[in-house]
């Protein structure tokens, strides 16, 4: 409870108030001996999990886990080409190419709310960012990739494969909203 308390500046987490202890609850992973303990947050089906390593008493790490994205058809939006239709692995392998070379273009893959991946692309390349229920959890890729990279990346994270969350990715600080 402490961390999630301490942590609610720097993920944009307003008006959190502690759950109920009853509300906590915590699964130990024999593969990582880790102990996970999942915080309730205040926006609907969102959790802060507390990842306690190696017997630890604070916490090593956490992250944010909305399990209401899950549950909803993710959407590919491009408003630069006039495109809001679902994102499944046809649509993203068509339009993501159509970027490059389209210097203000953009496409955004949402799962819900504040929970996306968007991409663009520029000389260098394609570029990824994705953001997990707040601004405070927002994320870019480490590097620019190919059109191919990017639409497995982005067919990854529409279609629930999770290979996307193995790539490096680097936090960023985006002011309140």
């Amino acid at each position: 409870m402490a961390l999630a308390h301490s942590l609610r500046g720097p993920l944009q987490l307003k008006a959190w108030t502690a759950p109920a202890l009853a509300q906590v609850f915590a699964r130990r992973s024999q593969a990582h001996d880790a102990l996970l303990v999942h915080v309730p947050l205040d926006i609907r089906d969102c959790f802060l999990i507390a990842i306690f390593r190696n017997g630890a008493p604070t916490a090593q790490e956490h992250l944010l886990f909305d399990i209401g994205a899950e549950y909803q058809e993710p959407m590919l939006d491009c408003p630069e080409f006039g495109v809001a239709e679902p994102a499944n692995e046809v649509n993203i392998r068509h339009w993501i190419p159509l970027l490059q070379g389209e210097p203000t273009a953009f496409a955004v893959i949402e799962r819900r709310g504040g929970t996306y991946m968007q991409v663009f692309a520029d000389v260098e390349g394609f570029h990824l960012e994705h953001q997990l229920v707040t601004p405070g959890a927002h994320y870019r890729g480490a590097e620019p990739v190919s059109a191919e990279e990017a639409v497995g990346i982005l067919v990854s994270y529409a279609c629930e494969k999770y290979e996307w969350a193995c790539k490096p990715w680097e936090r960023l600080e985006l002011p309140a909203t």
